[in-house]
């Protein structure tokens, strides 16, 4: 009896003992299973930072699919990058059909007309990669405006999180967006390739809500872009006082300064230039910049011999000055408005001493006899172009930009 009780208690002690095994079992494969999984991950994020665009989930996954085709091995680039090889393969299979549509509506129409080689030639510089950098960032800016003015009723704006006992997601880290499209808040989720730098502005295609709503195919943007090419959105502000208008030589107009604000929640964007439509305010700028060199170089150089500075022309009550209301009425001829180098240009060609006298009168009496080889010379620069006449000046602005 004692041996058969000391035997129960052996077996008793046994499955115990086996119990706690299990669990302990259990707990190593589970523990197992995250690193392999934890692993997994960090393998799928190193292949993807080769073909990771941190200013674009569309470039990031166009990336992807041109080193995708370009893989001896799809199906083992997939599974390294964690990407489904079905999918990747269907966007290839669809890529084809749209370069095959461009080329196909070149034919039958001319707006959308491919002049940069055939579809042989696409292809080919599709196939070249460079490893180093797979675009200049012209390339990346151009392709990044397109998908701004296509996706311009998607535009989001990054929002500082606010502490509030009632707010439910008051401990989520990702970033947060106001939507243009929505009053609730947005999130950019920690997988997209703009997660490091959420940038202020971004365009979104879709919103895939679980928890709580994350935008996807995020794409970061320009405040200036929204002007430019989604300004059916926007409103602006009457013609600014401060900065003051302009006329912009390089593309022979004058131009004014809007404070804009964009979408149903009035985001505020960066002062904008537009065309003045004002007819007087136009010509009052034009004129100043005639004076001042802005619009024929030759002018600069004979500032000191003024008898006042051109910037009186845009001071209230500057009309009853003669010099003002005497340039100013000259250059509102008839039905046409001279506000323009191309069009001063128009009205020399028919008329040579056009505005001599009015600009004369700008000029001190004892330089008078100076003015007739200045007007000479004005006659002369009005032939050239933009480039010809400021060549020094767009070279600095290139010198500056690159800087």
């Amino acid at each position: 009896m004692q041996y058969e009780a000391v035997s129960g208690t052996s077996d008793t002690k046994d499955q115990e003992e086996k119990k706690d095994e299990k669990p302990d079992t259990d707990k190593m494969k589970d523990k197992m299973e995250k690193q392999l999984r934890k692993k997994e991950k960090a393998t799928a994020r190193d292949a993807r930072s080769r073909f990771c665009n941190p200013s674009s989930d569309a470039l990031t996954v166009a990336h992807a699919l041109q080193l995708f085709e370009l893989a001896d091995d799809r199906s083992s680039f997939c599974k390294t990058s964690a990407l489904h090889f079905k999918t990747m393969e269907e966007m290839s299979k669809l890529r084809k059909q749209l370069l095959q549509l461009v080329f196909y509506q070149s034919k039958v129409c001319e707006e959308f007309s491919w002049r940069h080689g055939r579809i042989d030639d696409v292809e080919l510089s599709w196939r070249k990669y460079p490893e180093k950098q797979p675009l200049l960032m012209n390339e990346e800016k151009v392709l990044g405006q397109a998908i701004c003015a296509g996706w311009a009723d998607r535009v989001a704006k990054r929002i500082r999180a606010v502490s509030n006992s009632f707010d439910k997601d008051q401990k989520v880290r990702a970033p947060r967006y106001e939507s243009c499209a929505l009053k609730d808040t947005v999130f950019l989720h920690r997988w997209s390739s703009t997660s490091q730098s959420a940038p202020e502005f971004v365009v979104y295609t879709e919103l895939l809500c679980s928890k709580r709503p994350y935008m996807h195919g995020v794409t970061a943007v320009n405040a200036d872009w929204l002007v430019k090419y989604a300004s059916p959105l926007c409103n602006f502000s009457a013609p600014l006082t401060d900065p003051k208008p302009y006329y912009d030589p390089q593309i022979d107009q004058v131009l004014c300064w809007v404070s804009p604000t964009f979408g149903p929640h009035n985001w505020q964007l960066p002062l904008h230039s537009l065309p003045i439509k004002n007819d007087a305010l136009r010509v009052s700028v034009f004129a100043l910049a005639l004076l001042e060199g802005n619009v024929l170089p030759c002018l600069k150089p004979a500032q000191k011999f003024l008898a006042a500075s051109p910037s009186i022309i845009l001071r209230p009550g500057a009309l009853s000055q003669r010099r003002v209301g005497d340039l100013l009425n000259r250059l509102r001829i008839r039905s046409r408005t001279i506000d323009s180098r191309a069009m001063l240009r128009e009205i020399w060609s028919e008329n040579p001493q056009f505005l001599h006298a009015e600009i004369q009168q700008w000029f001190q009496e004892k330089f008078h006899d100076c003015f007739a080889e200045i007007w000479e010379k004005m006659l002369e620069e009005i032939k050239l172009e933009c480039h010809e006449l400021f060549l020094k000046n767009i070279k600095k602005d290139k010198k500056i930009k690159k800087h």
